[in-house]
C-alpha cells in the first residue's frame, strides 16, 4: 500500500471517530436520533400493518428530524421481526411495529424465541378497533342473546367462520365462547373473505371478523351484525350493541397495534418518542389515513402501553391453554 493510499485510510479512520464522537456527543445531550431510525415489521409490504407503519413513519420522521424508515421481515407470523429487533438491546435506533399477534404468538408458540413483556421497551400504541359477530343477512337470530340461546340449546353444532386457526378472530371467539358458557363449533377458512362470503351464502351460521370488514356487508344488507366487542360503539356502526350491552357484561376485546423499542431503552429517549408518537397520531391527516383502513387513531403512554402487553399476554395465553389451542 503505497503512502497517499495510507494517509486516505488514516484520514477516513479518523473521520469515523469523528463522526462517532459527534453522534455520542448528540446522544448525551439529547440530540436523539442521530441518524436515520428503522421500523422494522413482521409483514410483507401492503398488508395493513405495513401501511399503518409507513403512515406513521412518514410523520413521526419530520417530528425527530431524520428520516423513519420502514424495514419489512416477514415471517413466522411476525416473530423474525420480532427477534431481530429483540436482539438490538438498547438500540434507539431501530424500532419496531407490532400488532395484537405480538402477544398471541408466544401464547400459540412457546418457542416463538421472544417475550412481549420483558424483550421490549413499550413506547405507545397507534390505533385499536373492534371485532364483531355477525349472522347472515337471512338467519332467524336476530341478537346476541338469541345467538347464546341457541348455541347452549345446541352445544357444538353453531358453527363461526375465521381466517384461521390462532387467527385474532378464532381467539374472540374461543373467549366469547368461555365468557358465555357455550360451545360455539370454529370453521377455520385460509384466510381472505372466505368466512364473509360463507356466511353471506348461508354455508355456515355465523363468523368472528374485524369491524370495519363487516359494516359495509351490513350496510348492504348482507349480513346481521349483532354485537362488537369493543368498549363502547363506533361511527362504523353507531345502532350496534356491544357484546357487554348485548348480553356479556364486561366483555371488552380490541385489535391494536403500536410501537415498541428493544429492551433497555433510556428513560429521555422514550419520553423523546412517546411525545412524537402522539403528536404524529393526533395529527388529522396521520388519524384520517388510519381510519380509512378501519382502526380509530389511539396514542397511549409508555406505560399504558406495556400494561396492555402484559394483559393481552396473559389473557391470550390462559385463553390458548384453556381451549387446548394448537397451531399445526
Amino acid at each position: 500500500m503505497g503512502i497517499e493510499s495510507i494517509r486516505s485510510a488514516g484520514a477516513r479512520w479518523l473521520a469515523a471517530l469523528a463522526l462517532a464522537a459527534v453522534q455520542a456527543a448528540a446522544l448525551a445531550q439529547g440530540g436523539y436520533p442521530s441518524h436515520p431510525v428503522k421500523l422494522v415489521v413482521g409483514a410483507a409490504p401492503g398488508g395493513n400493518v405495513d401501511i399503518n407503519a409507513r403512515i406513521v413513519a412518514k410523520r413521526l420522521g419530520e417530528i425527530l428530524g431524520q428520516p423513519v424508515v420502514v424495514d419489512n421481515r416477514p415471517g413466522a407470523g411476525g416473530a423474525v421481526a420480532f427477534n431481530f429487533v429483540r436482539q438490538a438491546a438498547s438500540d434507539a435506533h431501530t424500532l419496531l411495529m407490532v400488532p395484537t399477534g405480538f402477544t398471541t404468538g408466544v401464547a400459540l408458540n412457546p418457542d416463538a424465541g421472544y417475550d412481549p413483556v420483558k424483550d421490549f421497551t413499550p413506547l405507545s400504541t397507534v390505533n385499536t378497533f373492534a371485532y364483531a359477530i355477525a349472522v347472515g343477512a337471512h338467519s332467524p337470530i336476530g341478537s346476541l342473546r338469541e345467538l347464546l340461546e341457541a348455541a347452549r340449546a345446541r352445544p357444538g353444532t353453531i358453527g363461526y367462520g375465521t381466517g384461521g386457526v390462532g387467527s385474532g378472530q378464532h381467539l374472540v371467539g374461543e373467549l366469547l365462547s368461555a365468557n358465555a358458557g357455550i360451545q360455539l363449533l370454529h370453521v377455520p377458512y385460509k384466510g381472505g373473505t372466505a368466512p364473509v362470503t360463507a356466511v353471506i351464502s348461508g354455508q355456515i351460521p355465523m363468523t368472528v371478523e374485524i369491524e370495519s370488514v363487516l359494516a359495509p356487508q351490513a350496510r348492504g344488507g348482507k349480513v346481521r351484525v349483532l354485537a362488537t366487542t369493543g368498549p363502547a360503539r363506533t361511527s362504523l356502526l353507531p345502532d350496534v350493541p356491544t357484546v357487554s350491552e348485548a348480553g356479556i357484561a364486561g366483555f371488552v376485546v380490541q385489535g391494536w397495534l403500536g410501537v415498541v423499542g428493544p429492551r433497555g431503552l433510556a428513560g429521555d429517549i422514550v419520553k423523546r418518542l412517546n411525545a412524537a408518537l402522539r403528536q404524529a397520531v393526533a395529527e388529522p391527516e396521520v388519524a384520517a389515513a388510519i381510519a380509512k383502513g378501519g382502526a380509530v387513531a389511539r396514542a397511549s403512554s409508555a406505560e399504558e402501553f406495556g400494561a396492555l402487553i402484559d394483559s393481552d399476554t396473559r389473557r391470550w395465553t390462559r385463553l390458548v391453554r384453556d381451549a387446548g389451542i394448537r397451531v399445526k
